[in-house]
């Protein structure tokens, strides 16, 4: 498990635990200030203003004050990638029945197509309809209709990643899950760019093939590598067989939807001992 995990976790993984469910988190010191700001007027002006200060610093790795600043506001509520059937178990642990889609804030820095893509969990979804009454668009969505809209995304291709509401002494509470992929997400442009690991962190798995119904499957063109977002898979063109670069694979699972022989599957990230601590 990463440090997250273990330190809030109880025993599982710290979107699956729980205690970082109760409502009465969301209101305490260390959580109140990012759920006031991302469900409120405050959201694009906050992450579109921090991103462009960070993009702009970045590249000159001179991390001065004001990049500190930047990074600091980025991270608050920062995420880990969760393949299709933790985001569904994180759906049935949210407390409450009206769940928010909206917008993504990162598509619409990148000037990418408008698209409804962040689920955001009962604790914020009434105050985005009242506060950002311009997004006239967005919907709620009952707990059903999200879980819809889950698979719905696993099956776009789009990569899972639930983020928390502030990180305190008290919980990591999980506020949104997320869909998007690298040429969209701030925090993945970070880390994929920049090397900073702590915007967005790995899934807790690793995908793995297995030989022989790869074998069985896709002779000519392989349906896993091009639906794998972080270029983790690789396919020899001596004996037809898919392999997975474990240290590139963030365990989002996508790759399975489409295997017509369930040749892939996912397995616990620690397994390896080289991953242990690669999170």
């Amino acid at each position: 498990m990463c440090r997250y995990c273990a330190e809030y976790g109880n025993g599982t993984k710290w979107y699956l635990n729980p205690d970082n469910y109760n409502p009465e988190l969301f209101e305490g010191p260390g959580h109140s200030t990012s759920l006031y700001m991302l469900s409120g007027v405050d959201k694009n002006t906050f992450e579109l203003g921090a991103v462009r200060d960070s993009e702009a610093l970045l590249p000159d790795y001179n991390y001065p004050g004001e990049f500190n600043v930047a990074l600091a506001m980025v991270v608050q509520h920062q995420g880990q990638i969760v393949p299709l059937e933790d985001a569904l178990k994180i759906l049935d642990l949210v407390q409450g029945d009206r769940f928010n889609l909206g917008h993504c804030s990162c598509r619409r820095y990148f000037g990418h197509e408008e698209a409804l893509t962040c689920l955001f969990f009962p604790a914020a979804a009434d105050r985005i309809q009242e506060e950002r009454t311009w997004e006239t668009d967005n919907r709620i969505l009952t707990r059903e209709e999200a879980k819809e809209f889950e698979i719905e995304m696993d099956k776009k291709g789009l990569v899972h990643s639930v983020w928390d509401c502030g990180v305190d002494s008290d919980g990591k509470p999980p506020i949104c899950i997320c869909h998007c992929l690298e040429t969209d997400c701030m925090p993945t442009r970070f880390r994929a760019h920049y090397g900073i690991t702590n915007a967005q962190r790995k899934g807790e798995y690793v995908a793995r093939v297995n030989r022989e119904r790869c074998a069985a499957g896709c002779q000519k063109f392989p349906l896993c590598v091009p639906r794998c977002p972080f270029g983790a898979m690789r396919r020899s063109p001596l004996d037809n067989l898919t392999s997975i670069n474990i240290s590139q694979c963030y365990g989002c699972g996508l790759c399975r939807a489409v295997c017509p022989t369930e040749a892939i599957s996912l397995v616990d990230r620690t397994t390896f001992p080289g991953l242990v601590d690669v999170w």
